[in-house]
C-alpha cells in the first residue's frame, strides 16, 4: 500500500495520516482470539477487527455487556479470573488463556 493511500483525501481529517495498531501478537493466538471473540461476544471471524492494543472496553455496550459481565462470562468458559489485568488488553488475555491450557495455574 502506498503511503499517500492512507492520507485522507478530504472531510474534516483532510490531509492526516490513518495508522492501524499492529497485529503480530495477536496473529500469534489466531486461534484462541478466534474462539474467544465467538464464544465471549458471539462474533464470527471477519465481523470484528482487533490489534494488539485492543482490549476488553472496545468491546463493552455489546449485546449491553459490561465490565463485570465479560470477566463472568470469561471466567465461566475459560476457568481464569482476567480483572486483575488493569489494562484489559485481549493480547494479556489470550496470553493467560494459552499460559492455563498449558498447565501453568490460573
Amino acid at each position: 500500500m502506498k503511503n499517500s493511500s492512507r492520507i485522507i483525501p478530504r472531510g474534516p481529517f483532510k490531509g492526516k495520516k490513518i495508522e492501524f495498531a499492529p497485529t503480530t501478537g495477536i496473529d500469534k493466538f489466531r486461534a484462541i482470539s478466534e474462539d474467544f471473540m465467538n464464544k465471549i461476544f458471539g462474533l464470527g471471524l471477519g465481523e470484528y477487527l482487533i490489534s494488539d492494543e485492543s482490549s476488553l472496553y472496545d468491546f463493552t455496550g455489546l449485546d449491553e455487556m459490561h465490565l463485570p459481565d465479560i470477566h463472568k462470562k470469561i471466567q465461566e468458559i475459560y476457568n481464569i479470573d482476567v480483572s486483575g489485568i488493569k489494562s484489559r488488553n485481549l493480547l494479556e488475555i489470550f496470553k493467560r488463556i494459552r499460559d492455563c491450557k498449558s498447565g501453568a495455574s490460573c
